[in-house]
């Protein structure tokens, strides 16, 4: 890794463990953002085809938002992993069944295939070695195993606004202001294929309920659960109306990314000594 990545990794695990964990949380007290988050979870999980039994590794987990809710929806063997220190005490109180690690995705503390399903939920975009982090969880997938990635997505409106309204870290890390406008779908879907994995697939999606919620910031909407049922409701009923999709995406905020990892295909790389989920 460069100079320049290694310094801003550094800084945005101070950045993640000064202020990351607890805006996830204070986001997620409001009312009407804890909608449209939940809302986001189930997206993810539908996605990643859980039942019972399944070795489900999130991400960068932060403070336990995702794996907190998942626990209360079914019975999965949940693992968190993330490099901020404040944010996994945090998910440790919320989430008290769940094993968590504080570790690197570029360098992953788990044996080969110890995962059947593994999630980013907001994580992947903060990455700044993608492939190397790719590579990593191909590695500690099963063969057939499930990556979903649900992102920020990078295209002229988001990035115009970012620059306009979010280019101090008041609410972005270090990772964000550095490279989040490079982490478009074209560029994802090409590494992903790179690293070795199958059938990828990529959808955007929260071009109305996420961007009104403020999301990180406080705006009117955010703290009303009704408003934001409303809001959620109607995107759900416009996303049905395929002849406008184009105009959406236009205004889409997130990108949902699904890939398999092939059965029968060899790991990347081989790692001694290091830990496997039971």
């Amino acid at each position: 890794m460069s100079d320049i990545n290694s310094k801003i990794k550094q800084d945005e695990r101070h950045w993640q463990d000064l202020r990351g964990g607890s805006l996830q949380q204070r986001a997620y007290e409001r009312r009407g953002t804890q909608v449209m988050m939940q809302g986001q979870f189930a997206r993810v999980a539908e996605e990643l085809r859980l039942r019972p039994g399944i070795r489900l590794l999130d991400l960068g987990c932060g403070a336990g938002l995702f794996l907190g809710w998942l626990a209360g929806q079914m019975e999965t063997k949940c693992y968190g992993l993330d490099l901020s220190l404040n944010s996994l005490q945090s998910a440790r109180e919320a989430t008290k069944t769940i094993h968590l690690t504080l570790g690197d995705a570029e360098l992953l503390p788990y044996k080969d295939s110890s995962f059947d399903r593994i999630s980013c939920n907001g994580a992947a975009h903060h990455l700044l070695d993608l492939p190397s982090a790719l590579r990593e969880i191909h590695r500690v997938l099963e063969p057939g195993g499930i990556l979903v990635m649900y992102e920020p997505n990078a295209n002229l409106l988001t990035n115009a606004v970012r620059r306009l309204f979010l280019s101090d870290d008041k609410y972005e890390s270090p990772a964000d202001l550095a490279h989040k406008d490079e982490f478009t779908p074209a560029t994802v879907k090409a590494t992903l294929h790179e690293t070795g994995f199958t059938n990828i697939q990529t959808a955007l999606c929260d071009f109305l309920a996420y961007p009104l919620s403020g999301m990180y910031m406080d705006l009117p909407l955010s703290r009303s659960r009704m408003a934001m049922k409303l809001l959620t409701g109607l995107e759900s009923g416009l996303e049905r109306l395929s002849f406008l999709k184009p105009l959406f995406d236009v205004f889409a905020w997130r990108v949902l990314v699904v890939a398999t990892k092939a059965p029968g295909s060899a790991p990347h790389m081989r790692r001694s000594n290091l830990s496997c989920p039971a």
